[in-house]
């Protein structure tokens, strides 16, 4: 007899063009999965597929998910919608690890391949997929992605579709105008109805504490197909509002049920299909979302989807990386998935709401007993950009609030949401800043982790304590109260990126509908970032080997566009590196607080040998894998390269 992993392996090795069809019974899961190409990759076989969904509106699983009752059905009663699938599974059973990484995608596109194998993908089409280092593959994972996101164009990775609930609604399209980018006009998500755009808004503000002021509509007009706005003057800069009526909403909730249905095929599907044989599942599943994903993951466990439409759990454990406090525009009437909140220019979205803490968040899973463990880990710009303090602190901003025993936070000092690469450069391909890109990666504690995490579930071994900064301790302030040393040419921030309290109307708890477009605003929460050393480097988390043994000031944070200050925007995701000055004379000359590096060190090889004793601290620790020392070290050596070789400043 064939043991579990032969049997999930088995069931994915399937000829091209293939159907796998699941039990038939009364709560539907996944109907059907097309397999439209299998090609060998090395250690595993590579799958693309599609797979076919159905659910019933009238189970109470799925009445969370708003307008799913004004969806079209079919014969059975059911809803019908369909996911983009890539999969990557082990070829010898005997090396599988059985656990199923299942990746949520971010916006069509994979995020653990760059952040722990350092992957690029230059053509987002699934078949062009590479997997950097190969990681995941030689670590046996069977790896799983799945498109979620409705509004994905094929051209931009693993799509989604989702039925349309034929209703009409209030839409808002928000459009922040930055300076020296002339523009007339904006495109809109919906394109506005008909019949009612004379009755539609458009209003102008410079900053988000003033009452927007509307434009004469006689001194803008949609475009003749609704989906675009033109302003006869052309935009100044500052951030416009378009209020309109749109029809057709899509069903975009489902995409929640997508991940959750797909996970419970894995794990509870028919004999030799998938991750059993006759008896339940020993093999694990692992949701990670990074970003975009990560938030979606907080809100599908909020909302109760790690249990199945029969209540079982679903994923075993999930790597939230990147998520902050917020949630996202998934689960509402005209969603807007690809929205991230107001510090990324994303503004006054249903994202950043209560409750942030686990003793909200995992309220309906602990309740149904199906809370996973979770891992959440965070950059120095989750703090910075995305509400990270509001996930264990209290809305007052005054008190530490504990974890759930099942949730660890692991905090990576001082590295950026979105990393830099070397050279030092100080744009990105879309915008220009005033200081080098943070390029610190995340990659070592990342891959770290996801071993710790899975040996958590696999065998209950303890994970690494959390490390991450508190106002117990001192560590987690008010930006006012951030001790940042004198760099003249590296000033501190003058802004901190606000989270509101929003109120989207009387009817949203209950339905997902929202009726105050823009929402009404209350007092912003206190939102806390992590205190910084005499190099100006944050305290409180895992140093990488970069922070541990530094050649500058790594922020989470960075300085673009000042103007837009006021409508909630610092640096978006982007953090902010600083170098230390080359010798003391060069320092005092500048008047910089910060040791220069010939006071640190005593050149180049005394820098290694630092970086490789922190690198093994972090070993011990299990913050990092030790066959990734030596890679850690030659890359220092390129940062050092990189750094001294820079011109004065």
């Amino acid at each position: 007899m064939p043991n579990k992993r032969t049997a999930f392996i088995t069931a994915f090795s399937l000829c091209l063009c293939g159907l796998v069809l699941p039990h038939k019974q009364g709560r539907a899961e996944v109907v059907k999965i097309d397999i439209t190409r299998k090609d060998d990759f090395g250690t595993h076989d590579r799958i693309i597929g599609r797979v076919q969904f159905a659910v019933d509106p009238k189970l109470p699983a799925n009445r969370i998910i708003a307008d799913l009752d004004l969806a079209p059905r079919n014969r059975q009663g059911k809803v019908e919608f369909t996911s983009d699938l890539l999969l990557f599974v082990p070829k010898d059973a005997r090396r599988a690890r059985g656990t199923v990484f299942l990746e949520v995608v971010n916006r069509g596109r994979d995020q653990s391949l760059a952040i722990m194998s350092g992957a690029e993908q230059r053509d987002l089409s699934p078949e062009s997929w590479v997997l950097g280092d190969g990681f995941l593959l030689e670590q046996g994972f069977t790896i799983a992605f799945l498109g979620w996101q409705f509004d994905v164009h094929p051209s931009q990775g693993l799509t989604f579709g989702a039925p349309i609930a034929p209703v009409r609604g209030v839409v808002r399209e928000s459009y922040i105008a930055a300076p020296g980018r002339r523009s007339t006009g904006f495109f809109l998500k919906y394109c506005a109805l008909d019949q009612s755009r004379h009755a539609a808004a458009l209003t102008f503000r410079t900053r988000m504490d003033e009452m927007p002021q509307p434009l004469p509509r006689e001194s803008w007009r949609f475009a003749s197909d609704g989906c675009s706005v033109e302003v006869d003057r052309g935009l100044d800069t500052g951030l416009y509002e378009a209020v309109y009526e749109a029809e057709g909403s899509p069903v975009a909730g489902l995409g929640l049920a997508a991940i959750r249905d797909f996970a419970s095929y894995l794990r509870y599907g028919p004999s030799g299909a998938t991750l059993r044989e006759s008896q339940p599942a020993q093999e694990r599943l692992i949701g990670y979302g990074y970003s975009q994903s990560a938030r979606f993951l907080r809100e599908f466990v909020r909302d109760g989807f790690n249990g199945d439409e029969r209540g079982r759990k679903v994923f075993d454990a999930l790597m939230i990386s990147s998520a902050g406090a917020g949630a996202g525009s998934f689960n509402h009437r005209f969603a807007m998935p690809g929205e991230a909140g107001n510090s990324v220019l994303s503004v006054l979205r249903p994202v950043d709401l209560p409750p942030f803490t686990d003793d909200g968040l995992l309220t309906r899973a602990q309740a149904a007993r199906v809370t996973p463990k979770i891992f959440y880990t965070f950059s120095s710009t989750e703090y910075w950009a995305r509400a990270g303090s509001l996930t264990y602190t209290t809305e007052d901003g005054k008190k530490d609030v504990p974890l759930a025993a099942t949730s660890r936070l692991y905090f990576l000092a001082g590295t950026p949401h979105a990393s830099g690469v070397l050279p030092l450069g100080n744009a990105t391909r879309t915008q220009p800043f005033r200081h080098f890109i943070n390029f610190a990666e995340q990659r070592w504690a990342a891959r770290a982790l996801l071993l710790d995490l899975d040996a958590w579930v696999r065998n209950g071994t303890g994970p690494p304590r959390s490390r991450y900064p508190l106002i117990a301790k001192q560590e987690l302030v008010p930006f006012t109260g951030v001790r940042f040393p004198v760099a003249p040419s590296f000033p501190f921030a003058t802004y901190m990126p606000q989270v509101w309290r929003m109120d989207f109307g009387p009817e949203y708890d209950k339905t997902r509908v929202i009726t105050n477009e823009p929402p009404h605003l209350g007092a912003p929460y206190p939102v806390l970032v992590p205190q910084v050393n005499a190099d100006g480097n944050d305290v409180g988390g895992i140093l990488l080997p970069e922070i541990a043994v530094p050649l500058g000031t790594y922020t989470g944070w960075n300085v673009a566009v000042p103007q837009l200050n006021n409508l909630g925007y610092l640096s978006g995701l982007i953090g902010g590196f600083e170098p230390f000055a080359l010798t003391r004379e060069a320092r005092l000359k500048r008047g910089d607080a910060r040791l220069s590096i010939e006071e640190r060190y005593a050149g180049r090889q005394d820098y290694l040998d630092r970086t490789k004793q922190a690198a093994e601290v972090l070993v011990r620790d299990r913050f990092m894998l030790a066959e990734d020392i030596r890679t850690v070290v030659q890359r220092a050596g390129e940062i050092w390269d990189a750094v001294v070789s820079l011109p004065p400043r």
